[in-house]
C-alpha cells in the first residue's frame, strides 16, 4: 500500500520554471532554484483552518530539525502583506511566509482544500500536493521513501 502510495506521488511529479521569483514576507525575492540541492516543503495554510493551525509546530520543529529541508508557508487567503505578517506573528510561523503583495508565482497549483502541502526534490522536481494534516516525521519519512525509490533507479 505504501509502495502504490509513493509510486502515485511520483507520478504527480511535474516539471517548474525555476526562472520566477516570488517574494517573501521579510522582502527576499527567491525562486525554486533558490532550493536546489534542499527539499523544499511548500505548505498551504488558512487560519480558519483548525488543522492547519496544527501543522505549523510541526513544520516549525520541521524546519529546525533537519539542515537539507527548507519549509516555506502560502496563505490560502490572499491576505494584504501587513495582515498577512501580523498573523504570521500571531501564530508563531518560524519559517518563511510568501508575500501575497505582489501576488507570488508558485509553479504548483493552488488545492482545491486545506490543509495541503508539496514536496520539491533537491532537483526542483514538483510532489503532491499532500493532502491533509502532516507532522514532521511523516515529511521525513516520505522524503527518506522517495530517496530510496530515486536511488534504486
Amino acid at each position: 500500500m505504501r509502495l502504490l502510495f509513493i509510486a502515485s506521488l511520483l507520478s504527480l511529479v511535474v516539471a517548474c520554471d525555476s526562472g520566477k521569483e516570488f517574494s517573501l514576507l521579510n522582502g527576499e525575492q527567491k525562486s525554486l532554484s533558490d532550493y536546489n540541492g534542499r527539499w523544499l516543503v511548500v505548505n498551504f495554510w488558512a487560519e480558519w483552518c483548525p488543522p492547519c493551525l496544527e501543522e505549523i509546530p510541526e513544520l516549525n520543529l520541521l524546519a529546525q530539525e533537519n539542515d537539507d529541508i527548507q519549509v516555506i508557508g502560502v496563505s490560502f487567503d490572499r491576505l494584504p502583506n501587513d495582515e498577512l505578517s501580523a498573523l504570521s506573528e500571531k501564530l508563531d510561523i518560524q519559517y518563511p511566509v510568501v508575500a501575497t503583495e505582489p501576488m507570488p508565482y508558485l509553479p504548483m497549483e493552488r488545492p482545491q482544500s486545506l490543509p495541503a502541502s508539496y514536496i520539491v526534490t533537491p532537483k526542483g522536481e514538483i510532489m503532491g500536493p499532500l493532502m491533509g494534516k502532516v507532522d514532521r516525521h511523516k515529511i521525513v519519512e516520505l522524503i527518506e521513501k522517495v530517496k530510496s525509490a530515486q536511488a534504486a533507479e
